[in-house]
């Protein structure tokens, strides 16, 4: 049996990698044919010769090659016979797609799950059953054919499939780049603690999310998160924080859920961050992934709503998030440049008449860079909402304004971020219920120059407030620690 250390190994760097179960239509065979690995890819079922143009083995047995790491999705009946071959032909690691086992609860199904670990033991190891697997963008694992080949920093360890699938769809549609994401399901033998120690001190990954369901063995869980914790950003969900959310985890992989006081004090003492829901999660993955740590909790907002002000101001606070008076130097610099008549010149910002000004001075970017400068602030969230008003007064003229307007919120909030280190966080709304193809062009234009630029962007001022807020926590937790 291996050590440890070269189990992960084995995992992300293995030699030469088998599909058994593979077929034209299963997702495991068509996402590894996209990536770097296909060169190093055996398939196995004995009933193919050749799948998608490559050479099908009737057995692993057959295959010529050494090979450290096996996907096998095949019947559970067969899974003994199967692992007995892998570990003959010497494999080091099985991820077992096939589900069915003890997450079902059917004794039977449990009983067949404890036969596989009585198989694999001292000779194997599993990842699995019940589990996507691995995907490893350096080495050319995938979990689904959609995953981008584009490598990042972010570690993913999820006790559910299609929470990790999830995250390789978002790598596109939020500009998210990972490292490593293992689901690792109903975890016969490697489990999410074995998984988070690695990526403590992996040095590909600088952030960790973690989906948890339960654990069998809280004790390794919690001096794996601890370290992970104390090493990088660990941002943790809970899945069964509810009575009937528990019933489904437990359905779900097997998992010994707990009750939500325990896990909310186990993640705090742990070190971990922990929110609410998934989106919480991949808001603030983007904001840790793109943003520096603010130095406080006081936060500039410039909008284009008077009227909404209040309400903006109660959600930051209720999130934790102070909204300051400005500086009387930055609220000097403001009056000079905002007309009084229908604006506010207070934190939230309202200068909409600033938007119609694109020229060399006076416009938004020199606002931008008024408030990020003043030391009482610590973050910056800028929140854009104005093409339909644009649309009114400019009329044909409306692009070339729009497009000169956009490079200087970037320009901006490019500075502010620049020269004061301060996060800037930007919220363009984004809603198909009320936009027409106009609108949309302009704000997805807006967001996509602003996630080009690296910036976070939320489509809602309440996720952008929350990733915030969660920045602020982290900061502070950090210092206490």
């Amino acid at each position: 049996m291996e050590r440890g250390d070269r189990v992960f190994d084995y995992i992300f760097n293995p030699r030469a990698v088998a599909i058994i179960g593979a077929s034209p239509s299963d997702q495991a065979t068509r996402a590894q044919m996209k990536t770097k690995i296909r060169e190093r890819l055996y398939l196995v079922n004995p009933k193919y010769t050749e799948v998608l143009g490559k050479k099908c083995y009737p057995s692993i047995l057959d295959v010529e090659a050494e090979i450290d790491y096996v996907i096998i999705g095949i019947s559970a009946s067969l899974l003994p016979q199967v692992l007995e071959q892998c570990i003959r032909k010497g494999v080091k690691v099985a991820q077992i797609f096939t589900a069915g086992f003890s997450e079902t609860g059917i004794p039977e199904r449990v009983k067949q799950e404890e036969e596989l670990k009585k198989v694999a033991k001292g000779r194997i190891r599993l990842i699995g059953p019940n589990c996507f697997g691995v995907y490893c963008p350096k080495t050319g694992l995938s979990i689904i054919p959609e995953s981008p080949t584009e490598e990042g920093h972010i570690g993913v360890v999820a006790q559910s499939g299609s929470f990790a699938e999830s995250f390789s769809y978002f790598a596109d549609t939020k500009n998210l780049r990972f490292s490593k994401v293992i689901s690792y399901g109903n975890a016969a033998d490697l489990d999410g603690a074995d998984f988070l120690e690695y990526l403590a001190d992996d040095a590909d990954t600088k952030l960790i999310a973690f989906y948890i369901e339960g654990t069998k063995n809280a004790s390794h869980l919690s001096a794996a998160l601890t370290r992970a914790a104390r090493q990088k950003p660990v941002i943790a969900i809970k899945g069964g924080m509810t009575a009937q959310g528990m019933r489904a985890a437990a359905s779900h992989t097997a998992a010994l859920a707990g009750s939500p006081d325990i896990w909310r004090a186990f993640f705090k003492q742990c070190g971990a961050m922990q929110v609410e829901n998934f989106d919480e999660m991949v808001n603030t993955l983007i904001a840790f992934d793109t943003s520096p740590l603010p130095s406080g909790r006081a936060m500039a907002l410039i909008t284009n709503s008077g009227g909404f002000s209040v309400i903006q101001t109660d959600m930051c606070l209720k999130a934790g998030i102070e909204v300051p008076r400005f500086s009387p130097e930055t609220i000097e610099a403001l009056r000079a440049l905002v007309p009084a008549a229908g604006t506010s010149i207070g934190n939230p910002l309202d200068a909409w008449p600033i938007y119609y000004n694109v020229g060399p001075t006076g416009n938004i970017a020199d606002i931008i860079r008024i408030v990020a400068a003043d030391r009482q602030i610590h973050s910056l969230v800028f929140q854009f909402d104005q093409v339909r008003y644009l649309r009114r007064i400019l009329g044909q003229g409306l692009d070339a304004h729009m497009k000169r307007l956009i490079e200087l919120m970037v320009e901006g909030c490019e500075q502010a971020r620049q020269k004061e280190h301060k996060p800037v966080m930007i919220t363009v709304s984004l809603d198909p219920y009320l936009e027409d193809e106009e609108d949309r062009y302009y704000n997805l234009l807006l967001k996509r120059t602003f996630v080009a630029r690296g910036f976070p962007v939320y489509a809602t001022l309440d996720a952008t407030v929350k990733a915030t807020a969660n920045l602020c926590r982290y900061y502070e937790s950090r210092n206490r620690s």
